[in-house]
């Protein structure tokens, strides 16, 4: 019996990883596809954060309807702002669940489809 608890207990905390994961990743999303230009498709993200404080670099990019790819930068500051709260809520809960911290967070989303995928990386 506490052998099917432990194990019941460490799936819940594996599906609080994922969920938590995602749900900051769905607000990215949702900043990202907000600054966005119009007609834009596909929306990436690269933002490489220092290993200490909170100092954050951002390139934007996307595609439009036509195929073509271009950068962008948001109209507004408070984007970059809440990116990089968001990034670092996101970087120290892996570091809660025992990950090492990323560096590089790459991001890219398909606007029609609303899925997205991201790749971390530990090395600049």
């Amino acid at each position: 019996m506490l052998a099917q608890f432990e194990s019941i207990l460490q799936m819940r905390q594996e599906v609080e990883l994922i969920s938590k994961d995602v749900e900051i990743c769905r607000e990215i999303g949702q900043i990202l596809y907000e600054a966005a230009p119009d007609g834009a498709k596909k929306i990436a993200m690269k933002a490489i954060l220092v290993p200490e404080g909170d100092v954050c670099t951002f390139e934007y990019d996307y595609v439009n309807s036509d195929g073509k790819s271009d950068w962008f930068l948001p109209s507004d500051g408070v984007v970059d702002q809440n990116l990089r709260k968001l990034l670092f809520a996101h970087r120290e809960f892996f570091v809660s669940q025992n990950q090492p911290p990323w560096k590089v967070f790459l991001f890219s989303m398909d606007v029609d489809s609303g899925k997205f995928s991201l790749e971390l990386s530990y090395d600049d």
